[in-house]
């Protein structure tokens, strides 16, 4: 396949990522999120978003970050880079942001 249909694969699944993360601090609007665990009881679309965004998310970082790459490690490095980028980066933004809005409502 073409690198833009991996390159869409992972702006989809980036983008579902994102609003699984929405549907989650939506289902919490006064509570605080944990960091290292699932909420107790998180909302079904989130999780079904979050399980085939991270799928489609990891399927598109592998191929693209392998086409860019000319070696494993070049390769394995773009992949992380991506992956930190586009998940990690902005769910732990929204949790900081969602869990300060929290904390300074509740005093």
């Amino acid at each position: 396949m073409t690198t833009w249909v991996w390159v869409m694969t992972v702006a989809v699944g980036t983008a579902m990522w994102l609003w699984s993360i929405r549907l989650t601090l939506r289902a919490y609007p006064d509570e605080r999120i944990p960091w290292w665990r699932a909420p107790r009881k998180a909302p079904a679309a989130a999780v079904a978003l979050r399980a085939i965004g991270i799928a489609l998310g990891t399927i598109g970082v592998a191929q693209t970050s392998g086409l860019v790459a000319t070696s494993p490690g070049g390769a394995a490095i773009v992949a992380a880079v991506l992956m930190s980028a586009l998940f990690l980066a902005p769910l732990y933004v929204a949790l900081i942001r969602h869990n300060a809005r929290v904390d300074t409502h509740a005093t």
